[in-house]
């Protein structure tokens, strides 16, 4: 039996649009308000809500509200035309891990992944997002490859020195090929990640830094020699004016909540001060500049298994807001 998606958008080109994407591998409605789309809830048996932000009347923030009260186990997710930034203190507080930017056909290309990744939880790789790339796989080698023009390379990193030396070479070779200069940080931050904060023991405590959680402390180790277990892989490549950065380790230990409570204290102003309080932070600044300076920044995580962190950047194409996307699955 299909699964059964609701659209809510108030734009009718827009609504026919998602709508004529997804219908031939799902049964989908539609509605036009807040009001259309509470009638069908209550008369339909909806797997899946994608609703706009903001529309005529009550919005899509508050039927997010009103199916978390009314209908808790049915997925949803938001599109906007709007800032994003603006709406990630909602999303926090009402567990929205998806928002998805409505400025170009490409998105519908993200809108049916996400669909299919919520209904299906068949949630890693990159080659989701781009099909023709052509994945190698040399993963007992962690001396860079040059990657051909749409090709991805893995390599398996098992110490700092080689991390350093690896993302080294590849942000080099990715800036000489149009890559913007801020790619270094992107690879330094995801692979820093993967290598320091990313293994645990069985008691889930860190193997490669020193946590002071009443000071919200993280004091990384030198000199890191992974053990066999905790080597963990980076992937780097293009695809056609697409720069490609990907990690991934073999913990899950990265949550959907911290990743919502790290870009919030970015983002959000302290009335008292001004200023954001996640400028003060010992770490979490890394992954929000990693989110505001790629095109897409998606999170796949199965929680004490895996976390997959695929970082975007386009050439050509400077996109003003940024998307939210976070996939966590048992």
């Amino acid at each position: 039996m299909k699964k059964t998606i609701l659209i809510v958008e108030d734009i009718q080109s827009i609504r026919l649009a998602i709508s004529d994407m997804l219908i031939a591998d799902y049964t989908v409605l539609s509605a036009g308000s807040y009001d259309e789309a509470v009638v069908i809830l209550h008369n339909n048996s909806i797997d899946l809500l994608i609703t706009d932000i903001k529309m005529e009347g009550k919005t899509g923030l508050d039927l997010i509200r009103y199916i978390r009260e009314h209908f808790p186990n049915i997925l949803y997710a938001l599109i906007t035309a709007y800032n994003i930034n603006d709406f990630i203190h909602f999303a926090k507080e009402f567990n929205v891990y998806n928002i998805i930017p409505k400025y170009s056909s490409l998105d519908l290309d993200y809108i049916s992944i996400m669909v299919k990744k919520l209904l299906y939880s068949d949630i890693f790789g990159v080659e989701k997002y781009f099909p023709k790339l052509k994945i190698q796989k040399d993963e007992m080698d962690s001396g860079f490859e040059v990657p051909r023009n749409n090709q991805l390379i893995y390599k398996q990193i098992k110490s700092d020195n080689e991390r350093v030396h690896l993302c080294e070479r590849v942000g080099k070779f990715l800036v000489e090929k149009g890559a913007p200069q801020i790619i270094h940080q992107v690879i330094e931050e995801l692979t820093s990640n993967a290598m320091i904060r990313a293994p645990r023991d069985s008691q889930g405590n860190s193997k490669y830094q020193y946590e002071l959680p009443s000071q919200d402390l993280i004091i990384s180790l030198q000199e890191i020699h992974l053990s066999e277990n905790d080597y963990f892989t980076l992937g780097y490549g293009y695809f056609q004016n697409t720069f490609i950065i990907t990690t991934k380790d073999n913990f899950g230990a990265l949550r959907k909540e911290e990743i919502l409570y790290r870009l919030d204290r970015h983002l959000e102003a302290n009335p008292l001060t001004g200023l954001p309080d996640g400028i003060k932070d010992s770490h979490g600044r890394g992954l929000f500049i990693c989110r505001e300076v790629s095109d897409q920044i998606i999170f796949n995580i199965q929680k004490n298994v895996q976390t997959e962190v695929i970082s975007i950047l386009e050439v050509k194409e400077n996109k003003s807001f940024k998307s939210l996307s976070i996939f966590e699955i048992e």
